[in-house]
């Protein structure tokens, strides 16, 4: 297989307890305190090449992740942004290619790492990398988090990055509705932007017994998820490493897949500057 697309599925350390704002606070806290490398589980893309792409590079493994990540938890907590952390723009950066391989390497130790393998024409691939790039160029990378539309490369979190190449590399415009997590943050815990209040996370723990019921009362927040994405992916193929989706298990169609409009007008980055992401998202 010269040229094919990967999706890596790290689940989180343990099952995070989503029946209530405060036992996702609970555990998601847990797991930062505990330094795991995937707290809340992460998505890594890997994109191979049969014929060069933006300079010259034929292979990439990367991922987005927030940038100072135990800074920028304080931050959301000076801030008192309470659930508005769902929709927060951290500070983003895109994967270093050999990190994340030693990352994946020992997310597969420890039996936390499904693949996703896509196989692709020479077309399809050079149109994922040329995704990317546009993507670095525009200075997506730099915004992290899941209040983004990416389709307007306002940034994102790892899991809309992820689920927009596999849409891309497979041409289906929705991955598969069990990898879908959706809850309404109750709007009096939600803090930051969105509301301009000012809660903290004591009250989330305090308050959050419940999320709310629809949009009369609560934000939605809609996101793939990583540990029912390998749920999926393990019912599907049980013990099973990497795994081909085909029509029959992928179902879902949503129409095909779009590209990203690149509408954000965010500052661009310097062909150097993209020049250094390639170098550090390349394999080779």
């Amino acid at each position: 297989m010269e040229s094919f697309f990967k999706l890596h599925v790290v689940p989180p350390p343990k099952p995070l307890d989503w029946g209530s704002p405060r036992g996702l606070l609970r555990d998601t806290l847990i797991h930062h305190v505990i330094q795991d490398p995937a707290p809340i589980g992460h998505f890594y893309i890997e994109i191979k090449s049969g014929i060069p792409g933006p300079f010259g590079v034929r292979h990439v493994l990367t991922g987005m992740s927030r940038a100072h990540r135990n800074r920028s938890t304080l931050r959301v907590i000076r801030d008192q942004v309470g659930l508005g952390t769902f929709f927060y723009d951290f500070p983003g950066m895109v994967d270093h290619g050999l990190d994340s391989l030693k990352k994946l390497e020992w997310a597969s130790g420890l039996n936390r790492l499904k693949t996703v393998v896509v196989p692709l024409d020479e077309s399809r691939a050079a149109l994922l990398l040329e995704e990317l790039d546009l993507w670095l160029k525009h200075g997506c990378h730099r915004h992290y988090g899941g209040g983004h539309r990416i389709l307007k490369g306002e940034g994102s979190g790892c899991a809309e990055f992820g689920a927009h190449f596999l849409n891309l590399a497979s041409g289906k415009g929705v991955v598969p509705a069990a990898w879908i997590r959706s809850v309404y943050a109750p709007k009096e815990l939600v803090g930051g932007a969105r509301t301009d209040r000012r809660v903290s996370l004591f009250r989330v723990f305090l308050d959050g017994r419940s999320w709310a019921s629809d949009e009369s009362n609560g934000i939605l927040y809609s996101t793939p998820d990583m540990e029912l994405a390998w749920k999926w992916l393990e019912s599907l193929a049980p013990g099973t490493s990497e795994c081909i989706l085909d029509d029959e298990a992928w179902s879902e169609t949503g129409g095909a897949a779009q590209r990203i409009e690149f509408d954000s007008a965010y500052p661009r980055e310097t062909e150097e500057g993209v020049r250094a992401l390639w170098r550090r998202i390349s394999l080779a």
